[in-house]
């Protein structure tokens, strides 16, 4: 473990003597109302949800994988030491992740490890469906992961202790800590994890041990604001990962040697300024990430180290009923890794983006543009059209936009012996269509949407005829599909029932093969569920509230010719939770894979059979 005791104490400035607070009132959402986030205002004719805490504890050992695949339609692949999502169809370096309205995926390859987003540190969690490049940039293609730290001026004072303790030598602590009132804000949160993860599985008829998959780690986020006057507020974000793992090998080859570690810094300076109409708002970032793995035996000692700038200006006008914005960010990376070919890299790219909305109590609509200057990679204008139309419990919602992702560090600057990266790639396209239909009322609300996206200039890793692998423009993919989601309520009595069920299907296919022997030609992608769906309903009576959580997870191909492919799975969650109001706390007791399933998300990684947890909130 890499904080001292003193750190921490120093960043949280003491604030133990706290007054006492309901755990179910800890997050105020309702009372933001100087803070509009970058997604939120930008929703116009998309799907996009917040987290719904009715069906979930977050805790450190709650992972954000976990959530996904248990509360929406994306789909998670677990494997080795990676955690990664698919929206609609696409692959995980099509998922921007956004913390605090600043991408955080990495510049090398692309991706984001969920293992790494510490659910309990974040009070506002939500998702952009859909993909929005115009607004998020690169990478926004087939949806966004937004994690924010919303300033609330009440005044409060509390904090939260959380132990848990669970199957497989799972043990996690976590402190957190919030103070505000009209004129500041002030949260951290520590958290850190051990976990054995030897978990039994069966192949081939014998009992097997997951071995070598030890993980440590800890994660410090902290939100300090300030209003400086009606008018202004200062604010500063900072979150610090450290993760070290033992990465396992699959039921083919059990015995690895592999280690590696993850080192993050990230900090957020913000001004907001108000005047009127006019608003102001200047981020500078910056973040520092590092990965290191290593394999003594097979003599592999390879890093990347990674230093982004990121600096953004908004201006926002309003006039009556128009909502204007104009965006200037620019996006500067500088990378160290053993696999390139200078061993270091540089790039800088500037972009902006406008947009101008129309907006009444019933209409709504939005147009947005943007265009990115890199002297490397020739970005093309990414426009985006939006809108909805509301009539008393229904809203009609609609959307149409480009989207792009530019290829990586890792795509451009990769060398070994077997592979070699790709300077003439070109980014990767892609055409959005969507349209749907909500439905509220006070016991039932429910959603349908329908999407097409083509995604063109796929890139694709594609072995040459000298044997040596490297990355081409070669696939073009349409992913089309329904997703819905229905919320609805019962009370009975003093019993309170909470259900909630998402469903989605999806038709993703390569439609531009390699050549014309191809197999992967109107096949469904690898990966990539027809049919995927969850029920979530919570009981509560009293100080005692009971969820039920039940997943199911269709047929997956794992080759691109559809030959060879995962079964369906289905689980169920269960989780008990006891309030405690005189000593204002709480008792959480889950288990997981309850009917003990053998399942996997990825070939040849098997996922747990059936677990405990056992959680104690104490919030003083």
């Amino acid at each position: 473990m890499k904080y001292n005791i003193f750190n921490i104490f120093i960043l949280s400035g003491f604030p133990f003597i706290l007054v006492s607070q309901s755990i179910s009132d800890s997050v105020l959402l309702e009372e933001i109302e100087l803070f509009e986030s970058k997604e939120l205002k930008h929703s116009i004719g998309i799907r996009y949800e917040i987290f719904n805490k009715n069906f979930n504890t977050f805790s450190y050992s709650n992972s954000f994988d976990e959530i996904l695949e248990k509360n929406t339609t994306i789909y998670v692949k677990s494997y080795g030491a990676l955690n990664t999502p698919s929206f609609r169809g696409t692959s995980a370096s099509h998922t921007l992740v956004s913390w605090n309205g600043i991408p955080i995926n990495s510049a090398a390859s692309g991706l984001t490890d969920l293992r790494l987003l510490p659910l309990n540190g974040f009070n506002n969690l939500g998702i952009s469906y859909g993909g929005n490049s115009t607004i998020f940039g690169s990478g926004s293609v087939g949806g966004t992961i937004h994690l924010n730290n919303i300033p609330i001026f009440t005044k409060s004072n509390n904090s939260n202790f959380t132990i848990e303790k669970g199957s497989f030598g799972l043990n996690t602590n976590s402190l957190s800590t919030q103070k505000s009132n009209n004129n500041y804000y002030y949260y951290i949160n520590y958290s850190c994890l051990m976990d054995s993860n030897n978990f039994e599985y069966v192949f081939n008829n014998q009992n097997r041990e997951n071995i070598h998959s030890y993980s440590e780690g800890e994660s410090l986020i902290s939100n300090i604001s300030f209003l400086l006057s009606k008018n202004s507020i200062l604010q500063f974000n900072f979150w610090k990962t450290y993760l070290f793992r033992e990465v396992p090998g699959n039921i083919t080859v059990p015995n690895s040697t592999a280690e590696q570690t993850d080192k993050s810094e990230r900090y957020l300076f913000t001004l907001f300024n108000y005047y009127k109409d006019f608003k102001i708002k200047v981020n500078h970032a910056l973040l520092f990430d590092n990965l290191y793995y290593t394999d003594i035996p097979k003599q592999i000692n390879s890093f990347y180290e990674g230093i982004t700038n990121i600096s953004e200006i908004n201006l926002d006008y309003n006039y009556n009923k128009l909502f204007t914005r104009l965006n200037l960010s620019s996006l500067n990376n500088h990378l160290k890794n053993s696999s390139y070919e200078n061993l270091e890299q540089t790039d800088l790219t500037n972009s902006i983006y406008s947009s101008i909305s129309y907006q009444t109590n019933n209409f709504k609509n939005e147009f947005s543009l943007r265009k990115e200057s890199n002297k490397s990679i020739n970005h093309p204008f990414i426009p985006s059209f939006s809108c909805e139309l509301k009539l008393k419990n229904y809203k009609l919602r609609g959307r149409i936009n480009k989207n792009f992702r530019s290829p990586t560090f890792n795509d451009r600057f990769w060398i070994s012996s077997g592979s070699i990266g790709n300077m003439n790639l070109r980014p990767e396209s892609g055409t959005n269509k969507e349209i749907g239909l909500d439905f509220t009322s006070n016991i039932i609300s429910c959603n349908l949407t329908y999407f097409n996206l083509n995604v063109d200039n796929w890139i694709l890793w594609n072995q040459q005829e000298n044997g040596v692998w490297m990355p081409e423009n070669i696939r073009k993919v349409n992913s089309k599909g329904l997703e819905s989601k229905i919320n609805f309520n019962i009370n009975i009595d003093s019993l309170e029932i909470r259900n909630e069920f998402n469903y989605q299907y999806n038709l993703s296919t390569n439609i531009l093969g390699i050549d014309n022997l191809d197999a992967s030609v109107g096949k469904q992608l690898i990966y990539t569920p027809r049919n995927k769906a969850n029920l979530n309903s919570r009981f509560s009576f009293n100080n005692y509230n009971l969820i039920f959580n039940q997943s199911f997870v269709g047929k997956v191909y794992t080759s691109s010719d559809n030959l060879n492919f995962l079964k369906s799975h289905y689980t169920v969650t269960l989780k008990l939770i006891r309030n405690f109001e005189i000593i204002n706390s709480e008792l959480v007791f889950t288990i997981k894979n309850l009917f003990n399933q053998d399942y996997q998300t990825y070939l040849n990684y098997p996922q747990p059979g059936r677990n405990f947890l056992i959680q104690i909130n104490i919030l003083t």
